[in-house]
């Protein structure tokens, strides 16, 4: 059988949370400002619009809002 292992206080201490990264603060707009969308696309147009958004720097809500203001500015 395993011997037992003492625990001291310093071992209950919770962990520091992670802090976020120094990453790009994308976006102007809060998330709770946001309102879901949701649709199924075939799954290689998904892995195209990704990657695209991803060449781009930009999130996928901000590359579909580029793409449909374009589509606008045609009509």
């Amino acid at each position: 059988m395993a011997k037992a292992v003492a625990v001291t206080a310093a071992d209950l201490a919770p962990l520091k949370p992670r802090q976020l990264t120094s990453m790009r603060q994308r976006g102007v707009v809060s998330s709770a400002e946001l309102i879901p969308l949701q649709f199924r696309m075939p799954p290689e147009f998904v892995r195209a619009f990704k990657q695209a958004a991803l060449d781009r720097n930009m999130k996928l809500n901000e590359l579909l809002n580029e793409c449909f203001q374009q589509f606008m500015k045609k009509i």
